[in-house]
């Protein structure tokens, strides 16, 4: 069964069953996600939820003429371009309690009767597993969503068409994820410069000396590629957060009587 619907219940044909019964909060991210600053601020969303909002997950493309949902879906979805699944805030206690609008009755259904049926009336149309079946759901319950800005979820389809992610430009990349496995390959070379600096990072070490600088280098091989010419884009919530560990080190650790 799909890698969602596995998290939330347990689906065996027509029967289902839930769980994760007493958690209340859920963050999913997809294996090929960085966090460029504390995992913490993420959480923190949680509390823009309004009272009929029980998940949250980022736009698919910002630019609906060239997003994928918009040109080539055989489904519904969400919105203008639909969402992406690799980061996903979930409040299940919301969602446990939740009737769902759907297609295939004229009443609400529970999440774990649903998912199982809509999966079967739509399995030879989804092409992206549960990121499919999620646009589905929320496009017949818009009001259960929140969005939030693509700065949590940046992926190359934000700067390899061109910059097309304002928050980003604005605040930094704060969720890096390398779908397409660009990590992996020569494709998007500012993402995997970027993956091998963690990757390779020793965490005793000055994270200045040993992993932002050598990072500002890296990035000067990539100015050849559109995502490559904006570092600043990259780099400012990873600048943000190592200022925030090197102060509250200094001034909590050592004290601002003994700096000089």
């Amino acid at each position: 069964m799909l890698l969602l619907s596995m998290l939330l219940s347990n689906q065996t044909g027509k029967s289902s069953e839930v769980i994760l019964k007493d958690v209340d909060s859920l963050l999913y991210v997809d294996t090929d996600v960085l966090f460029l600053r504390p995992v913490d601020d993420i959480w923190k969303l949680l509390r823009q939820f309004n009272s009929t909002q029980l998940a949250a997950m980022a736009p698919e493309h910002e630019i609906p003429k060239i997003g994928w949902y918009s040109r080539f879906a055989r489904h519904p979805f969400y919105g203008s371009a639909g969402v992406n699944s690799g980061v996903m805030l979930m409040n299940l206690t919301r969602i446990r309690s939740a009737q769902f609008k759907n297609s295939m009755i004229s009443t609400g259904l529970a999440w774990e009767d649903m998912l199982y049926p809509l999966y079967q009336k739509y399995k030879n149309a989804i092409t992206w597993g549960d990121q499919d079946l999620l646009n589905i759901i929320f496009y017949f319950n818009p009001e259960c969503l929140y969005v939030f800005p693509c700065q949590w979820n940046y992926r190359p389809d934000h700067c390899m068409y061109g910059s097309n992610c304002r928050e980003a430009e604005r605040e930094g990349v704060s969720v890096l994820h390398g779908n397409r496995g660009v990590y992996h390959d020569e494709k998007q070379p500012t993402f995997k410069a970027l993956y091998e600096a963690i990757r390779d990072f020793p965490f005793q070490d000055n994270l200045f000396q040993s992993m932002y600088y050598p990072l500002q280098l890296k990035f000067l091989e990539t100015v050849h590629t559109l995502c490559g010419r904006i570092p600043q884009v990259f780099l400012k919530q990873i600048e943000k957060t190592m200022k925030r560990a090197y102060e509250k080190h200094v001034i909590i650790h050592v004290g601002p009587n003994q700096m000089h």
